[in-house]
């Protein structure tokens, strides 16, 4: 039994450090009840039918909870989640056991291990994921069905704890509160694992693979997480002082908050964040600024929107909390398929191609001219910086610079500066970016988004994983074109999506002359120690073979065969 003190060495999932309290959290149950009775098969299907529509708006909600905690990325895991609860692949095999005599519990549980099995077979680490995905499902769908309550994963005194488990469920890790969670150990787990992935959104820091010497923990021990040194992550069990005095110092050590210097170009490394913690982890983590806030956090969840007051509060506090650094709002981001409770509108057939981001706020004047009056009166006659969402047109961004422009010249007082900027986010406006150029001051571009239209896949379709990369030749030739435009216009480009924190595409973002890339708070620091050894020229060098490629294969045997330092 770990008494004294004892390091356990693995590696990181989520960066960071931590000192808290062990909590132990057993292994949650993967088979049902054998003595629990059995009803007749048209009662169990009635129960499983209910526990699965349960499930599916049980992860419904959380995906919005965590697209305004940790973003879209994160929230999309939940949302994939919610399908696999309606998955006929899953429903009708689970359905079939209870016709059979099994109960709706053991139906479940069966089905979804053998879906996860078949995922998990593929020499893959996205559909090992999913598989995982799958058996959190077929978790979720028994609690609701036995009752039983999930346990909190904090400890009732309020003192940080350190979760200590073999693994965890992705969405046990979602409900985790980052005030009272200093660290994550597991025995198991995978950097590329959706449990990882919703740390690093968290900002909690994670150590996995520690092994078996993991099981001897001891609930209420001391322990230091330190997820500081990639790759290899460490957690002491009783920690000395020489430990503690060495993790003090690392905290106290000020990150530097200006770009990146790589040869002769600086790259700008700011944050994506949706609220004002998430603003102060920016700071803390050593972003120059804030490349994108999701303004929906005040959106959501209610059933009107926010008042002008009550959005520029927010907004003035998000800046107060970066001091003199810039910070780009995103305007409302919602409709389509994110609506908000208080939309009113007919269900579309197609949200995804439907009245959503600009469009939205073209079509509803009076909530984008609240928008746009508390954003200028956040400034409080500073710059004010605004970014429109999924623009496809030049008239749209004509319109909402004429509306900003009247409200301006009210404000009092008036702001120093009036930045317009436009994402990247559908091909027409990456085709389009020289007219765009023209009307817009800066540009974000949105990769998620812009894989998903202009590859017409399903970013969160474990069938497309291959298929909806940033790596697709038309992906990179889009932001080189992109990039190329912009500059001729005196335009700066930043890179707002997953692939700005993928280190197989920083070397490819620098030589094509990407000049910003806005990460989640906890991937700041990971993104400036995969640029500080980068070439810009090496760079260059190499975007320029890759965009001769005209397959993803050819794409990643580029990036393999170049040395970039």
């Amino acid at each position: 039994m770990l008494m004294t003190r004892a390091v356990l060495i693995g590696r990181i999932g989520a960066p960071g450090v931590g000192v808290g309290r062990i909590l132990v959290v057993p292994r949650p149950s993967a088979t049902a009840d054998a003595s629990a009775p059995v009803g007749p098969p048209s009662t169990e299907r009635l129960r499983l039918s209910a526990a699965l529509d349960g499930a599916a708006g049980e992860l419904e909600a959380l995906a919005r909870n965590l697209a305004q905690r940790a973003g879209d990325e994160t929230a999309a895991i939940f949302e994939a989640q919610a399908l696999f609860a309606r998955d006929p692949g899953i429903v009708e095999p689970a359905m079939r056991a209870v016709d059979e005599g099994l109960s709706a519990i053991e139906a479940i549980l069966a089905s979804t291990d053998d879906q996860a099995a078949v995922l998990a077979a593929v020499d893959d680490e996205y559909f090992r994921a999913r598989a995982a995905d799958v058996r959190d499902v077929g978790r979720r769908v028994a609690g609701i069905l036995t009752g039983a309550p999930q346990p909190d994963l904090w400890h009732a005194d309020g003192r940080p704890a350190v979760i200590v488990a073999d693994d965890l469920d992705p969405s046990a890790v979602a409900t985790l509160r980052p005030e009272l969670v200093a660290g994550i150990a597991l025995a198991a787990g995978a950097p590329t694992g959706h449990a990882s992935i919703v740390a690093r959104g968290l900002g909690i820091a994670l150590v996995l693979g520690l092994g078996a010497g993991l099981a001897d923990a001891l609930d209420g021990a001391k322990a230091l997480v330190d997820a500081g040194d990639p790759p290899v992550g460490r957690l002491v069990v009783e920690p000395d002082e020489a430990d503690l005095a060495a993790l003090s110092a690392n905290r106290s050590t000020p990150q530097s908050g200006s770009a990146a210097p790589l040869g002769d170009v600086m790259v700008e490394v700011t944050a994506n964040v949706g609220s004002i913690l998430e603003a102060e982890a920016a700071v803390r983590a050593g972003a120059t600024g804030v490349g994108l806030v999701r303004t929906e956090l005040l959106f959501l969840g209610r059933r009107t929107p926010p008042s002008v007051a009550e959005q520029r509060n927010l907004y003035a506090r998000i800046r107060e909390a970066m001091g003199d650094r810039p910070v780009v709002f995103r305007t409302l981001d919602v409709g389509g398929d994110k609506p908000a409770a208080w939309q009113t509108d007919r269900p579309e057939s197609n949200p995804a191609l439907g009245v959503r981001g600009v469009r939205l706020g073209l079509a509803r004047p009076s909530l984008l001219d609240d928008q746009l009056s508390a954003l200028v009166g956040a400034a409080d006659g500073g710059e004010a910086r605004i970014m429109l969402p999924m623009v496809s047109t030049v008239e749209e961004v004509v319109a909402v610079r004429a509306r900003l422009e009247t409200i301006v010249r009210a404000a009092e007082p008036a702001p120093s500066a009036v930045l317009l900027g436009v994402m990247i986010e559908v091909p027409a406006a990456a085709i389009l970016a020289d007219g765009l150029a023209e009307v817009a001051d800066f540009f974000s571009i949105g990769t998620n988004d812009l894989v998903q239209y202009t590859l017409a896949a399903d970013r969160v379709n474990p069938a497309l994983a291959e298929l909806a990369t940033a790596l697709q030749p038309a992906i990179l030739r889009l932001i080189a074109g992109v990039v190329e435009a912009a500059h001729a216009h005196g335009r700066h480009v930043a890179v707002c999506g997953e692939a700005a924190a993928d280190p197989a595409m920083l070397p490819l973002l620098v030589g094509l002359g990407v000049d910003e890339l806005s990460v989640a708070p906890s991937s700041v620091g990971a993104v400036r120690s995969w640029l500080s050894p980068l070439r810009v020229a090496a760079c260059r060098d190499l975007a320029r073979d890759v965009l001769a490629a005209t397959t993803v294969a050819q794409v990643r045997d580029r990036l393999s065969a170049v040395t970039l330092e």
